[in-house]
């Protein structure tokens, strides 16, 4: 019997790590990875907090099924998460991601197994999420769960056969049409704010793997698994690399209810979702686009400053 393994992915907050394994030890999953970044250099600080993080990798005791990727310098958010998830589906064809400022529900692992299992095949879809923010005011019906382009990146599970095609270069992104991102994301003012997004990171102003995930997943047709009901609690917003500030959504409570009711027989995309998603989350916006011009013209001058700092 296949046995997924949850790869945890852990840079520098000891406590965060070792809140997540507290948590896990109670629901107990037998295959565990962890890939820890390695501490930037020069930083006797950054050091302490990477080494105070390998230090509690060790308190995972309720099972000998574990296998670590401690890095010896740090690599950034980008590579590294791109890094151990290559790392993981090589070793095992399937993997279910966790970041360390994340607290998996009861329902997590168990959805993300089940869909991993019934979704095999099916190479319309790519990615599995388990952090659900859309209000139920803004979902079309009672599904348990929903198909949908937009993909969230702290809680999810994939296959090899989906993360071969990663393209770390974001070439479809940097070069797509305005008009093909159009039709994917269903308007021209949301076809340029994702424009945006992926001149962002394709000239480092932000150090995202998320993005070109993205870019690989849309330049293929492929579509993301989302339950309709939120199942991990997000922890970030305090000091995570690309978060720092309060998400203009609220965040819902975990699922209370029983695993057959996310797996419907038939899971669809619902419009209603995608355009709150979109406008809420992306910006997709007029006012959407505007800002986004301006937080991109303020990481140029962030980029410059700290290349003339070295």
């Amino acid at each position: 019997m296949r046995t997924t393994p949850l790869l945890l992915l852990a840079y520098n907050r000891p406590d965060k790590v070792r809140r997540l394994i507290d948590r896990l030890r109670e629901q107990r999953p037998t295959t565990i990875m962890v890939a820890v970044d390695g501490p930037k250099p020069g930083s006797p600080a950054d050091e302490a907090k990477v080494q105070a993080v390998r230090d509690a990798v060790s308190e995972i005791d309720w099972t000998d099924d574990v296998e670590t990727l401690f890095r010896p310098v740090n690599l950034g958010l980008r590579k590294a998460v791109a890094g151990a998830v290559s790392w993981a589906v090589e070793k095992h064809g399937e993997v279910i991601v966790l970041e360390e400022d994340v607290l998996p529900g009861d329902l997590f692992v168990p959805y993300a197994t089940r869909m991993l299992e019934r979704f095999r095949d099916d190479e319309r879809i790519a990615h599995i999420s388990g952090y659900n923010i859309v209000p139920p005011d803004q979902l079309s019906g009672t599904a348990g769960s929903r198909l949908t382009r937009y993909p969230e990146s702290i809680a999810w599970a994939t296959w090899a056969r989906s993360w071969k095609h990663f393209d770390d270069s974001l070439e479809w992104g940097s070069h797509a049409p305005i008009a093909e991102l159009a039709r994917i994301t269903g308007s021209r003012i949301s076809a340029l704010r994702w424009k945006q997004s992926f001149d962002d990171a394709a000239k480092n102003r932000i150090g995202t793997w998320a993005y070109r995930w993205i870019a690989s997943m849309w330049s293929r047709g492929d579509l993301i698994l989302s339950p309709n009901h939120n199942l991990v609690t997000y922890a970030g917003y305090d000091e995570g690399t690309n978060s720092v500030l309060k998400a203009p959504w609220e965040e819902l409570p975990l699922f209370a209810g029983a695993l057959a009711e996310l797996d419907d027989a038939e899971i669809v995309v619902d419009p209603k979702a995608e355009s709150w998603i979109s406008r809420v989350v992306f910006g997709a916006t007029a006012l959407g686009v505007a800002k986004g011009f301006v937080v991109s013209r303020l990481l140029d001058v962030r980029k410059y400053m700290r290349a003339r700092a070295r």
